[in-house]
């Protein structure tokens, strides 16, 4: 069986198929600061909207009186 493919030639090491550079290279680093950026960014984000839903769940309940209700009594002591 005739096999042309170059497996030889093929490397074990992922920085040799790192498109912006080997290793310790600034390609690596700007794009390691540009996932954390984000990264950081998104989770700020998220917190934020998650802040605006609950505000408005909380004015919507406001609005209907559900905090002005009476505690329920505790339960019976055994």
């Amino acid at each position: 069986m005739f096999d042309a493919f170059p497996y030889d030639e093929w490397s074990d090491t992922v920085t040799d198929f790192w498109t912006f550079g080997g290793a310790n290279s600034t390609g690596t680093y700007i794009l390691t600061a540009l996932g954390v950026i984000l990264m950081v960014g998104s989770l700020i984000g998220w917190i934020w909207l998650e802040n605006q839903k609950l505000q408005r769940q909380a004015q919507i309940l406001r609005a209907s009186g559900a905090f002005d209700q009476a505690a329920p009594p505790p339960p019976p002591a055994s």
